[in-house]
């Protein structure tokens, strides 16, 4: 039997690792050495059809029963291979060697085994993790199985409410304004999506017909609280959410009070019938924004914050890397008086917080997100509110890998073309109609959306000047060239 040397011992254990059973094939054990390889073989393949399948798969790898089975095969795997290295090791008689050529060749085995061992630790943690932060933040499965051959029920576009709530630790028991309030409209076909913006300090809100809001709140003027109960401030469309949150007296004691009334204002104003909603704290982004190491944004000027408060300051123009804080308040900053630089108005502030979340995403990287996914689930679990059910992820994830390759365009109903004091709400519905219609197909409108509940303004006579309706299409301008993917 060949003798083999202290080198050669350690060159065909470490072969082991990359073409598991090489080492047994060239000790004699041909048979072992030949099995082993045909394993290493079909498991290569499987990794290969996985890989170009990713985008269907990816959301399977969700699902919790799939998360489990990947932690406990994560587990068998870093033993198994761990135990290739060892039996590598073995077959190759390192006892035939002098002692310090023992002692070397055992000690790199042994390191090499504890190192291939542990990308399969960390990603049996990673499986766990996930499964906890997904369970956190996303419902269970909802009484009605999804069909998953039909998720969307034979449906053409779904509709999604994209929401940035105030949860600051400070406003416990005031509960949360939506300060972010964005539809987004997906052909589930082609993935081409139209993102609707709409201004939080929108006037006379109307709500489905027949609801207890509705009659707490009739047409013409809706949303509209009596002076002394929060009129002009608290009556505002970011105001419903925490209307609804504290007045279960009116709403009903669902714990889905607050989203289900804002999907069903938001699917009056704009003519569609809203799907689910995802809520993003504004503050937990911030903790986001830190776990991943900050986010480069083109700051187009500076931009004052806390103006008169311990904790204000300037964030300087220029490209930088903000940090949580800095990038939260780059987002909500807007004029006050005192001020030494401009935070701009609400609307020049949404462009802004959209601004921050399109320059994150753009600079997520499968890096970043393992390098520092247990900060990232971490702060997730206080970032994120959302009535999607769990079950729908697998069908959801591939949907939106989808919209990443499609056309996005975007209406915000802002000022001049719109004002939010005056708002003509029929026009707001022919808009996104028009805007869907050239996204693709024509969304179905909501069946509580009618001509009959049209909501009309009784402030004033006066309205904004007509302006053509315009559809934009996403601007990354303040993202860096080097951070877009």
């Amino acid at each position: 039997m060949r003798r083999w040397t202290a080198p050669s011992v350690i060159g065909w254990t470490l072969a082991s690792v990359v073409v598991p059973g090489v080492a047994h094939f060239l000790a004699g054990r041909k048979r072992t050495g030949m099995i082993m390889m045909g394993t290493f073989g079909v498991l290569l393949i499987g990794a290969v059809i996985a890989l170009i399948n990713r985008n269907a798969l990816a959301g399977l790898l969700l699902d919790p029963t799939w998360l489990a089975v990947i932690t406990v095969l994560c587990v068998v795997g870093g033993l198994a291979w761990a135990g290739v290295v060892i039996s590598s090791y073995i077959v190759l008689r390192p006892a035939r060697l002098g002692k310090w050529g023992q002692l070397g060749t055992a000690t790199v085995a042994g390191v090499l085994s504890v190192t291939v061992a542990l990308p399969f630790g960390l990603a049996a943690t990673t499986a766990r993790t996930s499964d906890d932060a997904i369970g956190s933040v996303f419902k269970s499965s909802p009484s009605k199985p999804i069909d998953h051959k039909d998720p969307w029920r034979g449906r053409d576009r779904l509709n999604i409410a994209l929401l940035g709530g105030d949860g600051a630790a400070s406003r416990k028991g005031v509960s949360i304004r939506t300060d972010s309030i964005n539809v987004v409209s997906i052909d589930v076909h082609t993935g081409n999506s139209v993102v609707l913006a709409l201004p939080r300090e929108l006037e006379n809100a109307p709500f489905p017909p027949g609801s207890a809001l509705a009659k707490r709140f009739p047409p013409p003027k809706n949303f509209s609280l009596p002076p002394g109960q929060g009129r002009g401030s608290a009556d505002l469309l970011n105001g419903v959410w925490a209307y609804a949150d504290m007045h279960p007296e009116v709403v009903g004691r669902s714990a889905d009070r607050a989203p289900e009334a804002v999907k069903g204002t938001l699917g009056q104003i704009l003519g569609l019938k809203i799907d689910y909603y995802m809520l993003v704290n504004m503050w937990g982004v911030a903790h986001l924004i830190d776990a991943l190491g900050g986010v480069t944004i083109n700051v187009e000027r500076d931009v004052c914050y806390g103006v008169g408060r311990s904790d204000g300051g300037v964030v300087k123009a220029g490209t930088r890397t903000l940090d949580g804080n800095e990038a939260l308040w780059y987002g909500r900053a807007r004029d006050h008086p005192g001020s030494t630089c401009a935070g701009a108005d609400n609307h020049t502030r949404m462009l802004r917080q959209q601004c921050v979340m399109s320059a994150m995403l753009k600079q997520l990287n499968p890096g970043n997100v393992l390098l520092k996914f247990n900060a990232l689930a971490k702060a997730a679990k206080q970032t994120f509110l959302t009535d999607i059910p769990r079950d729908l992820l697998q069908d959801l994830v591939p949907l939106a890998q989808q919209v990443k390759g499609a056309k996005v365009a975007k209406v915000n109903f802002v000022p001049p073309a719109y004002n939010p004091a005056y708002p003509d709400y029929p026009r707001i519905r022919r808009a996104v109609k028009i805007a869907i219609a050239r996204a693709g197909k024509v969304a179905t409108p909501s069946p509580t959306s009618t001509t009959s509940s049209t909501p009309t303004t009784t402030r004033s006579p006066r309205q904004p000047a007509q302006q053509s309706d315009r559809l934009d299409t996403l601007d990354s301008s303040c993202v860096p060239a080097k951070a877009k993917t």
